[in-house]
């Protein structure tokens, strides 16, 4: 398995200098900013992205502002989120909920391109935190996985593929338990978040993504052994290799 992610990691890698999530020096601090809800605060998912950047050699400086049951709606009429977009980023992370349905899929996108403005405006990348379903509504992974493409497409933002990253881990093994509780990330949904998140947004050098870089990233979000392989396989596939949805 390690194989394939240094395969498919390699991938990724050709992506990132196309497209350049964060053409930066890896000495230069990242500026990201979370703006979101329960889903991203719950499992501390920024903290955690933190916790990747200082043990693989990355200094970033992650704010968060999220509110329990807030949409990206609820965030576009507060002056707070507006205010905090204003401080200066490099990325900003917007993240809604599943977003299956007709109406919430074109709120997601509504609302992903009304915030691209003023991020770009504040010189920052919008990336969108593509969230997975409820634990009772797995079957809606492709819906939601198919909005946050749509509305990454239509914002022009960078698509932090973690939905997709769950669906594959999930796929390989139904005993995974990623949801914490029937809604939020449990500890390794967390983790699985945190590592595709970070993957994207920090691309790693062809003679840096080793054994030693998945080991060092692990010891941080201390992951045990049998778990390490199969999440950064998730993550990585899902970065490398999006699904053909049906």
């Amino acid at each position: 398995m390690f194989r394939h992610f240094l395969r498919a990691f390699g991938i990724v890698l050709l992506w990132g200098a196309c497209s350049q999530p964060l053409a930066q020096a890896a000495t230069k601090p990242v500026r990201v900013l979370f703006i979101g809800n329960d889903l991203t605060y719950t499992g501390d998912i920024p903290e955690r992205v933190e916790k990747l950047a200082r043990a693989l050699g990355r200094q970033a400086t992650i704010e968060t502002v999220a509110h329990p049951d807030y949409g990206l709606g609820d965030h576009w009429k507060d002056d707070r989120t507006r205010a905090a977009i204003r401080k200066g980023w490099d990325v900003v992370v917007l993240q809604e909920g599943p977003s299956a349905d007709a109406a919430e899929r074109a709120a997601l996108v509504e609302f992903s391109k009304r915030f691209a403005g003023p991020i770009r405006d504040a010189g920052a990348k919008p990336a969108l935190f593509m969230v997975w379903p409820s634990a009772d509504r797995l079957k809606d992974f492709p819906l939601v996985v198919g909005a946050y493409r749509k509305a990454a497409e239509e914002a022009d933002a960078i698509l932090l593929p973690v939905g997709e990253a769950w669906l594959r881990a999930l796929t390989a093994d139904k005993r995974l338990r990623l949801h914490g509780d029937p809604v939020h990330a449990g500890s390794l949904g967390a983790d699985l978040a945190a590592i595709t998140i970070y993957l994207t947004l920090f691309p790693a050098g062809p003679q840096e993504f080793d054994e030693a870089f998945v080991e060092k990233g692990a010891r941080a979000l201390q992951l045990p052994r049998e778990r390490r392989d199969p999440l950064f396989d998730a993550a990585t596939r899902a970065i490398d290799e999006p699904m053909a949805l049906r």
